[in-house]
């Protein structure tokens, strides 16, 4: 009987072997994500005195891993600059540029230094991709390099509060398959310089209250986003929000597309 087995086996056809031309032994089509080893990489600068590291972490790894992009989580900012950009094709800010160098509620200024401004200025114009969320255009140096890849700057915000993020754009990649939802969160009412084609957010108060809530951009061969939301879990963890991450991501890595700036400031 064994050797009645063991030739039956044998005699399975070598058609049935892995080749290049062999479909997928799970009989779907290969995800492009999953497709390769060689996938972009992602540096992210996350956590400040407002909003912990450890939540911001937890509020972007979930779109990371979903979309297959390895990661690189830092703290301190003096770890961004120009050689540490080099290894990555993805840059992630979520956090402000608040900085105390006598100590917290002294006298503030900005951490980020002419020669970082610049380094995040020709990693995006060199093609890279930078996804600034929530608080990434708080107190950062004005009217420097960084800005200019915003097309915007902070406004200040009230208490948190339930508002409602629309969608403006909706024709645009980056909100494909998000609709309108409401979330508990400080309404960032960010000073919005760009047109009405770039924005694809807005945050809409009860009162009827509204600002810009994210946007996109494009300089040279790389691309930005913003996206406002995310000062608690709340906020980052909705579904309309993830998948707005996801989108976010794919476009800003030029898997959909030419290279930009995603200002999506996830309030």
């Amino acid at each position: 009987m064994r050797a009645t087995l063991l030739s039956i086996l044998l005699a399975v056809p070598l058609a049935a072997q892995v080749t290049s031309k062999s479909k997928p032994t799970t009989g779907v089509e290969v995800d492009p994500v999953y497709a390769t080893v060689n996938r972009p990489r992602a540096l992210a600068l996350i956590g400040d005195v407002y909003h912990g590291p450890v939540m911001m972490r937890d509020g972007l790894i979930t779109a990371l891993v979903r979309e297959n992009i390895p990661v690189t989580f830092i703290e301190d900012p003096a770890a961004l600059n120009a050689k540490s950009l080099a290894d990555y094709s993805l840059l992630i800010i979520a956090r402000n540029g608040r900085y105390w160098p006598e100590g917290y509620g002294k006298p503030q200024t900005a951490w980020m230094s002419d020669a970082q401004q610049k380094a995040v200025w020709d990693f995006v114009n060199n093609g890279g991709g930078f996804l600034a969320v929530h608080n990434a255009h708080t107190m950062y140096p004005n009217g420097g390099l960084y800005y200019k890849l915003f097309g915007g700057d902070f406004g200040g915000h009230p208490a948190p509060y339930r508002f409602t993020i629309r969608i403006e754009n909706k024709s645009h990649p980056i909100t494909a398959g998000v609709e309108d939802y409401d979330i508990f969160d400080e309404q960032h009412m960010s000073k919005y310089d760009l047109d009405q084609e770039h924005l694809l957010l807005r945050s809409v108060a009860p009162d009827n209250k509204q600002a810009a809530a994210g946007w996109w951009n494009e300089f040279g061969k790389g691309r930005t986003r913003s996206l406002s939301p995310g000062h608690t879990p709340e906020p980052l963890n909705p579904l309309m929000t993830q998948r707005r991450l996801r989108n976010a991501m794919t476009r800003l890595l030029h898997e959909g597309g030419k290279g930009t700036v995603t200002i999506w400031i996830v309030q």
